[in-house]
């Protein structure tokens, strides 16, 4: 019992007949809706007869107006007078006036003080109702009939109607007869109680995940035939939840200023299979105040009593992921691109985890104090995460993030702590940085020997009969590589910004990207050799250089593998790997100096083609200056490990 007691007080005996008086209301309302939406949608299809007809079966069901009102937009239009004809617009009238009592009624039975004002109102408004004869309705009625702007005093139905809803939805919340599992029920039937127990055992179950946010309140009645649940979900107006249940079919009426956030319930309850009317767009209905909100109807039929107890069981254990969910995607859009928050959102939601925790402790608040204390460089509003750890690494640690704000909080840990472990381990994950930026950098120059490989197979290959294509084909193919080089450049130097020593990194990927450089501008020059055709005494030396490319690209990657795995306290073995692939990588260079000369001498020994010297001239060059960015990067490599590895 909540204020059963008080309000028979006041009622006396009539208050047995205002719970049924109060469901008419309630189902008044939503006829109401209904309407003004049927007399807007036909103004505008007068104004736009090219425009698609809505049908609203969906809407006019769930208001149980099947079959009833024969209204038809599709042959509404504006007359030469000024005037709207619509047939069944006579009819749409009576049943406004109709309805409008029929939800005066319970507040006049409960005698509120408020119930005279109102119907003085209405009294007023329907005397200004000009009448719709033979279906007409007068230039500019509608607007004044549906308009939900207060202002200069003006009144119209619509601002009635929604000054009732709201008399009438606290008159509901004080009739309530019994607390049924924490809804507030009344005149439900015995076949109704095991369904709001559903509901309500799915809610409590998920809804100490708001923490300390209002809403959640729920509650249902049994009203024309129907079992009535409803939840305010949060504190908007615009965010309701409607129930209707008859038989083994579940009618959900959803609304909400946020088009995402429908979209996202509609991602929740996917594995329920149900079937969702178009969204459509509503304007001043008094839930979103003066703007828009969007409105949806989900209907689930189920197999038998066991799947509707299911379903209803579900459906109120995800109302908690709607609270402050905009909220939530706004702050974490600072920290992942926009469709990775709603996948993290969705995730969150899935694992029964979901986001107030997050915002309970601060939000992006709480990550940029986690930046600050693990970053050895200063951060500014604005900067993303995403950007220095990546995109699935920031996901995973935002992962950690919820997962820890919400079991830290339902556990009772102090705040203080769950801070310290989502700080100390975004700490953990930028330590790992150096390891993480040589995987990237072992990537790289597995691109780098890609391309060695690549310009060695060309220059053996270039008098095949189908060497044109083959060398233009794999031109554009070291292009594509050398071009996912420089993508792998351009992270590593977002990555190395949050280490101690970033310019490290971008010296050595420099000098390294120098090598890729060089081989995919050789890749391009092949593609002249079908064409300036040079004899074979100078192709020769330059296969002999490119092989050495190919053996120094292998040794730069058996070098990153090596350097990988190096630390002060690592195995020896890996630290005697890394300094032979330097080594090598550095004799191979001095080889490749002395390839570079030889066909230097060559073309000078001999009276050649022009374009051919040319050509030959610029591939040893290019190839050259590869050999050249491998050993400088190796030993820009070796310094960094013996005097900030070694040494740390």
């Amino acid at each position: 019992m909540t204020n059963k007691g008080s309000i028979i007080d006041v009622l006396g005996e009539r208050a047995l007949l205002l719970p049924r008086r109060l469901g008419e209301a309630l189902a008044a309302n939503d006829r109401l809706k209904v309407c003004f939406t049927l007399l807007q949608a036909a103004e505008r299809h007068a104004e736009h007869p090219e425009e698609a007809v809505p049908d609203f079966v969906t809407e006019r069901h769930a208001a149980g107006m099947d079959g009833q009102l024969e209204f038809a937009i599709a042959d509404s239009r504006r007359e030469a007078s000024g005037e709207l004809l619509v047939p069944g617009a006579d009819a749409i009238r009576t049943q406004i006036l109709k309805d409008v009592e029929a939800m005066q009624a319970p507040l006049q039975l409960a005698t509120l003080k408020r119930a005279a004002p109102l119907a003085a109102r209405a009294q007023a408004l329907a005397e200004q109702l000009p009448p719709f004869a033979h279906d007409r309705i007068p230039r500019d009625a509608v607007a004044a009939i549906t308009r939900a702007v207060r202002e200069g005093g003006t009144d119209s139905l619509h601002l009635l109607v929604m000054d009732l809803h709201r008399a009438l939805n606290e008159l509901q919340g004080s009739l309530a007869e019994e607390d049924l599992d924490g809804a507030r029920v009344w005149q439900l039937t015995d076949a109704d109680r095991p369904l709001v127990r559903a509901f309500m055992s799915g809610l409590n179950k998920t809804a100490p995940l708001k923490f300390d946010h209002p809403g959640l309140g729920t509650t249902a009645t049994r009203a024309a035939g129907k079992l009535i649940i409803q939840n305010d979900i949060g504190t908007t107006d615009a965010h309701v939840l409607v129930l209707h249940v008859e038989e083994l079919t579940a009618t959900l009426t959803y609304t909400d200023v946020h088009a995402q956030r429908l979209a996202f319930l509609q991602s929740l309850l996917k594995p329920c299979g149900l079937e969702w009317a178009r969204p459509l767009t509503r304007s001043g209905d008094g839930l979103a105040g003066d703007g828009d909100y969007y409105l949806s109807v989900g209907r689930f039929a189920a197999q038998d009593a066991a799947a509707l107890t299911a379903y209803l069981q579900f459906l109120g254990s995800r109302l908690v992921f709607l609270i402050d969910w905009n909220r939530a995607r706004k702050r974490l859009r600072e920290f992942l691109p926009k469709d990775a928050v709603v996948r993290l959102l969705k995730w969150a939601a899935d694992r029964d985890l979901g986001h107030r925790g997050f915002l309970q402790l601060g939000g992006e608040r709480l990550l940029y104090e986690a930046l600050e204390f693990a970053q050895r460089t200063p951060l500014h509003y604005g900067e993303r995460l995403y950007e220095a750890l990546g995109t699935e690494a920031a996901f995973d640690y935002l992962q950690f993030v919820l997962r820890e704000a919400s079991t830290g909080l339902r556990a009772q840990r102090a705040e203080r702590f769950i801070r310290d472990e989502i700080k100390a381990e975004l700490a953990r994950r930028f330590r790992t940085a150096d390891s993480s930026l040589l995987t990237l950098a072992l990537t790289h120059a597995e691109r780098v020997f890609d391309l060695a490989v690549a310009v060695h197979e060309d220059l053996l290959r270039h008098a095949e009969p189908e060497a044109g294509e083959l060398l233009r084909a794999s031109a554009q193919r070291a292009l594509r590589w050398e071009q996912e080089g420089d993508a792998i450049v351009t992270r590593i130097r977002s990555l190395a910004r949050r280490t101690s020593k970033p310019q490290v990194y971008a010296d050595l990927l420099h000098a390294a990207d120098e090598a890729a450089d060089g081989l995919e501008e050789a890749s391009f020059l092949l593609t002249h050799l079908t064409s300036v055709t040079p004899p074979e005494s100078l192709v020769k030396p330059l296969q002999g250089l490119a092989a050495l490319l190919v053996a120094g690209a292998q040794e730069s990657v058996k070098m990153f593998e090596a350097a990988s795995h190096v630390t002060r306290e690592g195995a020896r073995e890996d630290l005697q790997d890394f300094f032979a692939a330097v080594d090598r990588i550095v004799a191979i260079e001095r080889e490749s100096d002395v390839a570079e000369r030889a066909v230097t001498s060559t073309l000078l020994g001999g009276d050649y083609e022009p374009r051919a010297l040319h050509l030959i001239a610029r591939l040893s060059q290019v190839l050259e200056q590869a050999a050249d960015g491998l050993a400088l990067c190796a030993f820009k490599l070796r310094d960094h490990l013996l005097n900030d590895v070694m040494t740390a």
